[in-house]
């Protein structure tokens, strides 16, 4: 009898129940929701360390070569060029560097030094001596239009002087950014 009556009285769940499956699922959700933004910041943190890696194999080899080397950026990434002979052509050596799916960039050339040197785009050069020619680029997440986001956790920016120093590196050149 003691059974029958305890079915009778179990017809649906008990406010806990459903209140531990709300709690359950509104922690799901904010995990997902947080990882997907990790997942644009570990996009960006990828493709700065990227661009600062080549920009250091770029220096090295125009060094080792003793030769000058150009990087132009480009809406899909960046290309590398080699003075062999008298002309720039692209660089056997170094692969187009893509930018990731999914980002942007931004960048920061000087289009008279480019020229006054006959250069075949504007770019950042590479001296055998060591030295480059500073420059900015700004990566951003969600926009497709070249712009640059507004909201600082969905945009990476690297900067180098003309050593090659990068952000944290070159305190002045980061006071001088807005």
């Amino acid at each position: 009898m003691m059974k029958m009556l305890r079915t009778q009285h179990q017809k649906g769940f008990t406010l806990i129940e459903l209140m531990v499956v709300v709690v359950i699922v509104s922690v799901v959700t904010s995990i997902s929701i947080l990882s997907l933004g990790a997942s644009d910041q570990n996009k960006l943190t990828a493709q700065q360390n990227q661009l600062k890696t080549l920009l250091v194999l770029v220096r090295d080899q125009s060094t080792f070569d003793r030769k000058l080397y150009l990087v132009v950026p480009e809406k899909t990434g960046l290309t590398t060029h080699v003075f062999i002979e008298n002309k720039w052509k692209e660089s056997p050596k170094i692969e187009f560097l893509a930018w990731q799916p999914g980002l942007t960039a931004s960048w920061e050339v000087d289009e008279a030094f480019a020229q006054q040197q006959q250069l075949p785009e504007a770019g950042w050069m590479f001296w055998p001596t060591g030295d480059v020619l500073e420059g900015t680029v700004v990566f951003s997440v969600g926009k497709d239009d070249g712009s640059i986001a507004s909201e600082k956790e969905n945009t990476a920016k690297v900067a180098w002087n003309d050593m090659l120093q990068f952000d944290a590196d070159t305190e002045d050149m980061l006071d001088e950014t807005p």
